[in-house]
């Protein structure tokens, strides 16, 4: 039988709400003080995702 899947509590919740919208917000100023575009953020995400978190 598999892993049980993770469900967050309302405070992990809370505060991946919190990280997100400091994550969006570094990602818009990045938009407006470079010329990266929205792929280029998703590829960058992705890629340090994946050297934390894999």
């Amino acid at each position: 039988m598999g892993k049980p899947k993770w469900r967050p509590t309302e405070e992990e919740r809370e505060v991946m709400e919190a990280v997100w919208m400091q994550v969006k917000g570094a990602c818009e100023k990045l938009k407006e003080e470079t010329n990266a575009q929205n792929e280029h953020i998703r590829k960058m995400l992705h890629e340090m995702a994946d050297n934390y978190y894999s």
